[in-house]
């Protein structure tokens, strides 16, 4: 498999994690203020995100901002996606999916 893609795959999963770790600061601060009406971001798009590939990044933010640590959905989903995407990537760089055949 060329380098570029796993180039490409690699800073994919770097971007997909920050983005949902800046997805949960952002929830956070929007719940601070108090502003219920306004809140943008729902669990939905943050197991969506975790989903995606940045599980890793959300549930290491929880304990970094300590933020939705009571929550049981994110405490016991987010373990499940991680162990999740860790066997998808894992399966695509071993080379068992194969996305470019030659």
């Amino acid at each position: 498999m060329p380098i570029l893609v796993y180039i490409l795959v690699i800073t994919y999963i770097i971007a997909i994690n920050f983005y949902g770790a800046m997805m949960l600061r952002f929830q956070k601060k929007d719940r601070e203020k108090g502003d219920e009406e306004s809140l943008a971001i729902g669990d939905g798009k943050l197991f969506l995100a975790g989903f995606l590939g940045g599980a890793t990044g959300i549930f290491i933010f929880m304990f970094i901002l300590k933020y939705r640590l009571k929550s049981l959905f994110m405490m016991v989903f987010m373990p499940v996606l991680i162990a999740l995407n860790v066997y998808l990537f894992t399966t695509f760089f071993s080379g068992g999916i194969s996305f470019f055949p030659l």
